[in-house]
């Protein structure tokens, strides 16, 4: 998943990539919002405040090692999650599996849940060719 953030001061939307966090950074997240990892990623993905307040705020302790959690309080809606390149792929290769008349609704929706909105062509297509000499399809 990647999270974006938009800070409330009109800076650049940034972007942080939850498959970065590192297992001692999980636990600090883990002990702070008083979540397992599993409610954490969960979480992130239904866009729960303190999923997300938590892992960016430990993403961005990287470069602001001295960051307290009470320092990072941002307007929930300046985080949001969307499907990095990997998890879009996953749902482009259901989304292929649909009946015809089904894809452009669940294409769409993929789209608006994508951080990369241009890689669900690309996605789309990659699921829809054959499998390559030597890959087995499920």
């Amino acid at each position: 998943m990647i999270i974006l953030y938009r800070p409330e001061d009109g800076g650049d939307e940034q972007q942080y990539d939850m498959r970065t966090v590192r297992t001692s950074e999980a636990q600090i997240i883990e002990r702070t919002t008083d979540m397992q990892w599993g409610q954490i990623k969960l979480g992130v993905r239904d866009d729960n405040p303190t999923a997300l307040r938590g892992v960016v705020w430990v993403l961005m302790k990287r470069g602001n090692p001295s960051l307290r959690w009470g320092d990072f309080d941002p307007p929930v809606d300046s985080l949001t999650s969307r499907f990095d390149e990997r998890e879009v792929a996953l749902y482009a290769a259901d989304i292929v599996k649909l009946p015809e008349e089904q894809r452009p609704q669940a294409v769409a929706e993929l789209r608006v849940y994508a951080a990369n909105p241009d890689s669900v062509d690309i996605a789309l297509k990659e699921a829809s060719e054959p499998p390559k000499e030597g890959e087995t399809s499920d």
